[in-house]
């Protein structure tokens, strides 16, 4: 029988570039030296933690991975899975954007070794997961191209102490 869990999220991070009067994609280069997909380009994943909420999640693997908290954040309207077949159970994880100050430094973890700022176009040919990739759409269609931006938009100050 196939397990079922969902304790993990994936979370988008665009910034609006007013040089060149567009958004663009955060991606992070996972480190050659993980165990799992080492050296894929990718968005930010990572697992709940205890009681932790899939927000709180999203927010401390944000700050984790990149150093910084974000200026707004959205609740996606989708749901990623996928089938991992060293543990036979397919992992439900809710997705979550986050717009965030094109001049803030990157402070990569250890996790990853490089990022790059990419256009929606660049960065889909960019990711490997189908993933990773039709989230990036769904952000640029729902939230970033939107009209009405709030429609999915998490109130971060029920969130960030």
């Amino acid at each position: 029988m196939i397990n079922y869990t969902s304790n993990t999220v994936q979370v988008h991070i665009a910034a609006y570039f007013e040089e060149f009067m567009e958004y663009k994609y955060l991606l992070l280069k996972r480190s050659t030296k993980v165990k799992v997909y080492p050296g894929i380009w990718q968005v930010i994943t990572g697992t709940i933690e205890g009681d932790e909420t899939a927000v709180a999640a999203a927010l401390r693997e944000t700050y984790e991975e990149i150093g910084g908290n974000p200026l707004r954040m959205w609740s996606l309207p989708y749901v990623t899975q996928f089938f991992s077949p060293a543990d036979n159970t397919i992992h439900s994880s809710p997705v979550f954007g986050m717009l965030i100050d094109s001049n803030i430094p990157i402070k990569l973890s250890k996790e990853h070794e490089k990022y790059e700022w990419l256009h929606l176009e660049l960065a889909l040919a960019k990711l490997p997961l189908p993933s990773h990739r039709e989230a990036a759409g769904i952000f640029y269609e729902y939230i970033l191209s939107a009209d009405n931006t709030h429609l999915f938009e998490l109130n971060l100050n029920d969130y960030l102490n």
